[in-house]
C-alpha cells in the first residue's frame, strides 16, 4: 500500500486558472469613456469634459464648464478619442475636431476654426485632451 499526495499536474492547474481568468475578464463590462464640448455663440464661452462614465455626464460637465445658459453641446468624443477646440480671441468663431491622437485633433480644430469667415490667422487652441 502506498501513501502519498495525489497531485494534479501543474500544467493542468495553470491551464484551468488561465481559462477562468479569461472568462472573468471577458464577462466584465468595458469602462465607457465619453467627452463633450459645449459652446455659446453669443459670448464665445466654451466648456469641455473627458473620460466621463456616460454621454449624459459628459454633456453636463461640458455645459457646466461653459458657464452660460446659452451653451450647447457642439460635439462629443468616445472612448479612445481625442478632442480639441480652437477659437478666435473674441470667441466669435470656433472650430473643433475629434481624432485618435491629440496632436492631430489640435491641428484639425485650428484648421476648422481658420476656415470660418473672418477668422483666418486669428485662431488659438483653447483646450484638448483624450478619453481613456
Amino acid at each position: 500500500m502506498r501513501f502519498g499526495i495525489n497531485s494534479v499536474p501543474v500544467t493542468t492547474t495553470l491551464a484551468a486558472s488561465l481559462a477562468a481568468l479569461v472568462l472573468i475578464v471577458g464577462a466584465a463590462p468595458a469602462f465607457a469613456s465619453f467627452g463633450a464640448f459645449a459652446y455659446d455663440e453669443a459670448t464665445g464661452k466654451y466648456g469641455a469634459s473627458w473620460s466621463q462614465p456616460s454621454e449624459k455626464q459628459a454633456d453636463e460637465a461640458a455645459l457646466k464648464g461653459c458657464a452660460s445658459d446659452k451653451c450647447k453641446v457642439v460635439f462629443r468624443t468616445k472612448a479612445g478619442q481625442c478632442g480639441a477646440i480652437a477659437t478666435t480671441e473674441n470667441g466669435k468663431s470656433w472650430g473643433g475636431a475629434t481624432r485618435p491622437k491629440r496632436e492631430v485633433a489640435e491641428k484639425a480644430a485650428l484648421a476648422n476654426c481658420e476656415k470660418r469667415p473672418g477668422a483666418a490667422g486669428s485662431c488659438k487652441l483653447r483646450t484638448a485632451d483624450c478619453n481613456k
